[in-house]
């Protein structure tokens, strides 16, 4: 190849690895994606960080207990798009604000869980049970109650009939110990005043009562 042909093809190969100037639309278009790039992440950034302001429990509201800053506090959390189901300061609380459920201690407050109304009908009742009581059953949970009559001058219990479906569950407390050191379960269930009656009668007259985890109160 002669010089003149050598030259030729340096100059072509320089030409073709030269660095773009301001005005080569590939640096622009690179420029654009960069720029987009970095503001689409720092968006992301920004919404995983943002938080809202709401109520939490600051120790366990029982029903119908009114909601004042006494039983509750704010607290800056992560909830994105689920921000509008839990209570927040703007939310203009008054003095008929209460519970219509149990919310434990620490628990973010469902706008759902709050009534300004009177309390409804229904009232606490406290039952004992076996301490093998399912873990799933416990406050905020809801089950089916049982009643198993006594049979007389025995020990033994007629068939179960039910008594109600959907009981809410207010409290759990484990017991046990003292001298007989007889273990169990004490549950705080919310009746309506039709089932109240007959679950007092129950535990009057020694009845067998066994309630059942309801799957679908979860829901």
């Amino acid at each position: 190849m002669s010089e003149q042909g050598v030259q030729g093809a340096a100059a072509a190969k320089a030409s073709r690895i030269r660095r773009p100037g301001w005005k080569d639309p590939r640096l622009a278009l690179g420029t654009v994606l960069v720029v987009a790039s970095v503001a689409g992440t720092m968006y992301l950034v920004g919404e995983m960080h943002e938080t809202t302001t709401v109520y939490v429990a600051r120790s366990n509201i029982t029903l119908g207990e009114q909601l004042t800053s006494e039983n509750m506090k704010t607290q800056e959390v992560q909830l994105g798009e689920t921000a509008s189901r839990y209570l927040h300061p703007e939310s203009g609380l008054d003095e008929l604000a209460r519970a219509n459920t149990f919310i434990s201690a620490g628990e973010l407050i469902p706008v759902t869980s709050v009534t300004h109304s009177e309390l409804g009908s229904r009232r606490p009742i406290n039952i004992e049970l076996p301490a093998d009581l399912t873990s799933s059953i416990g406050p905020g949970s809801f089950v089916d109650v049982w009643i198993a009559k006594r049979e007389s001058g025995g020990n033994t219990y007629g068939v179960p009939e039910k008594l109600s479906s959907m009981v809410e569950v207010a409290a759990r407390v484990e017991s046990g110990g003292g001298l007989v050191n007889r273990q169990g379960t004490n549950l705080e269930l919310l009746v309506e005043p039709n089932q109240l009656e007959p679950l007092l009668q129950a535990l009057a007259n020694d009845s067998r009562i066994i309630v059942i985890y309801n799957p679908a109160g979860a829901e």
